[in-house]
């Protein structure tokens, strides 16, 4: 086969890949949307503890049959699948908790560190290097979402008060950036779903005592109708959907191409504002936005 061939094959999988990813960050948005709007009555720790669980209850008839066939495979990656879960569930807690302190605008400029912060931890745990278009292109997106979120207006930046909120919001995006560049250890004897389901599991058992300290000393979770009905959407869309998907497309493309599509959020949070709340999409928007699909497609090229 020629390498003409093989080129044509990956494209259509490379492809898929970044629309897996970009659908994922998608997700993101509307499970961020619903962590700040219930964060008053929810827990974070709680809220996050029931919607990795649900999500692990809700796979585990399609994924514990190919787990028990292939249970040595998860014994010999135990730890890191416990590593993982502790970086996926502990960075979800992380972001909500932080939403109890800062604003949606200084996590959406946090969370647009998290390609750099990738980069950086991949350069120090596998060796990765981006080149200078890279460089430029991550620089691009981080530009567009600083547009976006303080509507081109240079006196909101300068205004922005920091707190405790944002020290823990670049703690959450440091986990994630942890997560990610870890995604391609993963062992290829277990399945995509059976794979994510066992992350889930670790995850819950890490974030069981947490909860328990939570429920005791600060507040319990409401069983309400809101609290049902946030944490089964966050379960599948966020726990299941967007984690599947994530991982799904980091294998392919990479954990330093991938990290850049983050920078989407804010474009996905102002089209599901027009949509849903019919707020109105201004020049700041349409620019933002072409800095960060400017700055993604200087990541993504070769």
């Amino acid at each position: 086969m020629t390498n003409t061939h093989v080129m044509a094959e990956k494209r259509p999988e490379i492809s898929h890949a970044y629309a897996f990813i970009s659908l994922a960050v998608f997700t993101w948005a509307i499970g961020l949307i619903i962590g700040r709007a219930v964060h008053q009555e929810i827990p974070p720790v709680g809220l996050s503890f029931w919607r990795w669980l649900l999500a692990a209850l809700i796979l585990s008839p399609f994924c514990l049959r190919e787990i028990w066939q292939n249970i040595g495979v998860v014994k010999e990656n135990l730890f890191y699948f416990f590593r993982q879960g502790i970086f996926m569930t502990g960075g979800g807690v992380l972001l909500y908790l932080a939403l109890n302190y800062t604003t949606a605008i200084n996590v959406s400029l946090v969370n647009s560190t998290q390609p750099a912060l990738t980069v950086f931890c991949a350069r120090l745990i596998v060796g990765d290097k981006i080149n200078r278009f890279q460089f430029l292109g991550i620089v691009a997106a981080m530009t567009g979402v600083t547009i976006m979120v303080t509507r081109a207006d240079i006196s909101i930046l300068m205004g922005l008060e920091f707190n405790i909120g944002d020290l823990i919001t670049i703690l959450a995006t440091a986990v994630y950036a942890m997560y990610a560049v870890n995604i391609r250890k993963m062992p290829n004897d277990l399945g995509l779903f059976p794979s994510v389901f066992v992350i889930l599991i670790l995850g819950s058992i890490f974030l069981l005592p947490i909860y328990i300290w939570e429920t005791v000393f600060i507040r319990p979770v409401p069983f309400s109708a809101t609290f049902m009905v946030s944490a089964v959407t966050l379960a599948i869309l966020v726990s299941i959907l967007s984690l599947a998907l994530w991982n799904k497309g980091n294998a392919i493309i990479g954990h330093n191409r991938a990290s850049i599509f983050v920078n989407l959020f804010p474009v996905y949070s102002a089209i599901l504002a027009f949509i849903f709340l019919g707020e109105r999409v201004f020049l700041y928007h349409i620019i933002g936005a072409g800095f960060v699909c400017a700055g993604i497609f200087m990541v993504v090229r070769k």
